[in-house]
């Protein structure tokens, strides 16, 4: 009875952690796809010890998914599994009881979307110097299971370099067994070891066995585009060796085997949705272990760090897929302030997980074509350039009709000086630091409200000339001599602020944009780029000459209002950056969303925004000053 405590000591630890714990699940059924085989041979008992406990780990693997969350996986697996305790007990062949578990391990996996890939690429030299620290003393140097302290160990080291071992094991069921280790044996586990640490670990272990034609990538033909989606660290880390044979024949196995040895090949290119889905688990398990707000933390940086960064790239393949990602993001952190119960909040991360996966999907090719990259390019550019330019178009404007043509300078300081800060911060962040996704939207919150006070007074301050009595006391003391050097320099301020928070937004936007085009993809980006600086030019050049053919009067009201309309936008922006940054809570309200008005259905935004319009209606008939008549 060797291992027959194994059953019992991952029950036991799972109804302490949590019932029908995943990862003691999948562990489990590992073992019976890989050691039945020992127990087993033509329809006879080979091993009486081991049969017997095949048996008690299939009727556990039974028990563990009795405990899982209900569902159509639960009950698929359901199924699964008493078809496979009584395929033990009637002795089948190795071979269907493997591709069972195969199945198993894939429907858990997909399921309940397990997150089964290394944060970063794992390290080989530092899996070599663990194996030798932690390992080799019972698995030998060679991992051929003859270290000196094997002798006698009952069940004895395993043999990492015999062949037909290592086609049916796969990366991530050797990570578990590090992380998990195996009761009632020498294989203590390993939790004080980090994470990378032990993928490093388990990608060195998994490569033993290979040749050095295997490690050379010179056997097969991975050209061949049929062997494509094996170029996958999700497929690296899940599927065996002899599974990878089945599927894509004799060169899967070996491509298998060089991805193993080189796993640098699947990580140089990497989608930041990988980083999300790493940061939903780290959200589970510090909501688990009742520090809520560094889930909330994790969960900010799931969406600013990762899913932000291909949103317009999925939005111009499937808008209503962004949208839905976004709010369900957003109803997790909202889940996390309420402080849901932990199992609720978990299957909001499978079902956000499940999302990203489809998401992954969609942006599979990882370019955008040629059409989507331009039009991308020319949208982002020109939604963000037309806030910015309708701005300083009208301050510009604003000048030349208030005989202040000659002080234009102070305008263009602020707008040139935006775009020349706009490509310092564009050069630091590829260059010398790593803007964070909360710094980014902070930067973009506090620009966006910093502008909307200064729009609303400006916007305040030309309408009121409209009103009779003030235009004649305006005109009395010479509109020459109205701005003085403070207001002017006010006013390049606000053309800095606004023109660099657009500039801003648009830098990070077309970073997002160029890693996820190929080089044609990139050409076009920049023929939409260059198209959307023409459109904005020829837009400057209407809004100037029309707006001069306006009487003062009328312009004072038209620009007046346009601020007023701009502050309001800028609002909503502004409380929509912070809200994703985490500082600002979520309400989420029924309302239609307006992205180019900065309108979104929350609480706060709404409000913000409702309070602003309020307070101008105040300001211009409540005012006593505003219903005195007109003398």
């Amino acid at each position: 009875m060797k291992r027959v405590v194994l059953v019992l000591s991952l029950l036991v630890f799972s109804s302490l952690s949590r019932a029908g714990d995943i990862q003691q699940l999948l562990q489990l059924i590992d073992y019976v796809g890989v050691d039945y085989g020992e127990a087993v041979s033509g329809g006879k008992v080979t091993h009486p010890g081991e049969f017997e406990e095949m048996q008690d780990f299939s009727q556990g693997i039974v028990r563990q998914i009795a405990d899982l969350p209900e569902g159509s996986t639960r009950d698929k697996l359901a199924g699964q599994g008493a078809r496979l305790a009584e395929r033990v007990l009637a002795k089948a062949d190795p071979a269907e009881i493997r591709s069972l578990t195969g199945e198993m391990r894939k429907a858990i996996i997909e399921g309940y979307k397990v997150t089964v890939v290394p944060r970063k690429t794992p390290d080989l030299v530092r899996g070599a110097q663990l194996y030798s620290e932690r390992c080799a003393s019972c698995h030998g140097a060679t991992g051929a299971g003859d270290g000196p302290m094997a002798a006698g160990m009952q069940p004895p080291p395993i043999d990492f370099t015999d062949r037909k071992r290592y086609a049916q094991r796969n990366l991530y069921g050797l990570y578990n067994t590090i992380t998990q280790g195996v009761p009632d044996t020498a294989m203590t586990p390993f939790h004080e070891m980090s994470a990378d640490d032990r993928w490093s670990l388990a990608f060195y272990v998994g490569q033993l066995a290979i040749s050095d034609e295997q490690r050379s990538g010179t056997v097969a033909n991975f050209s061949d585009p049929k062997l494509a989606p094996l170029q996958d660290i999700r497929k690296l880390t899940v599927l065996t060796p002899a599974e990878a044979e089945r599927e894509f024949g004799p060169a899967g196995s070996e491509m298998m085997g060089y991805l193993r040895a080189n796993p640098e090949a699947l990580f140089s290119n990497r989608s930041p949705l990988e980083f999300s889905l790493h940061r939903l688990d780290d959200v589970v398990t510090a909501y688990k272990a009742g520090d809520r707000d560094k889930a909330y933390r994790m969960a900010v940086e799931a969406y600013l760090e990762g899913f932000e960064l291909v949103e317009r790239g999925l939005n111009a393949v499937d808008s209503e897929l962004r949208l839905d990602i976004e709010h369900a993001m957003t109803a997790l952190r909202n889940q996390i302030r309420e402080g849901v119960p932990a199992d609720q909040l978990e299957r909001s991360v499978i079902e956000i997980k499940g999302k990203l996966d489809v998401a992954s999907q969609r942006l599979s090719g990882r370019s955008l074509s040629g059409t989507a990259a331009f039009a991308s390019a020319f949208f982002i550019l020109l939604r963000e350039g037309l806030e910015a330019l309708l701005v300083v178009a009208a301050l510009a404007a604003f000048l030349v009709k208030t005989e202040h043509k000659n002080n234009m300078r102070y305008l263009h300081f602020g707008w040139i000086g935006a775009l020349v800060v706009g490509f310092l911060t564009w050069w630091a962040s590829v260059s010398l630091i790593e803007i964070s996704g909360a710094s980014r939207e902070i930067t973009e919150g506090v620009a966006a409200l910093t502008a909307t006070a200064v729009l609303f007074y400006v916007g305040f301050w030309l309408h009121d000339k409209t009103n009779a009595a003030q235009w004649r006391q305006f005109i009395e003391h010479n509109v020459r001599k109205a701005l003085g050097a403070g207001a002017l320099w006010g006013l390049s301020g606000l053309s800095f602020i606004t023109v660099y928070r657009e500039v801003f937004e648009t830098i990070l936007f077309y970073q997002a944009l160029w890693a996820q085009t190929d080089e044609a993809g990139r050409s076009m980006a920049l023929g939409g780029f260059g198209t959307a600086i023409g459109v904005l030019v020829v837009l400057a050049w209407l809004v100037m000459r029309y707006s001069m053919r306006l009487p003062l009067r009328q312009f004072f009201s038209v620009t007046g209002i346009l601020m007023f309309v701009l502050a309001v936008i800028f609002a909503g922006k502004g409380v929509a950056a912070l809200q994703e940054a985490g500082y600002i809570p979520v309400t989420p309200v029924n309302f239609p969303r307006f992205d180019l008005l900065g309108i979104y259905p929350n609480l706060q935004g709404l409000a913000l925004q409702l309070g602003l319009l309020l307070l101008a209606l105040f300001l211009w008939y409540g005012l006593p000053s505003r219903r005195k008549p007109a003398t």
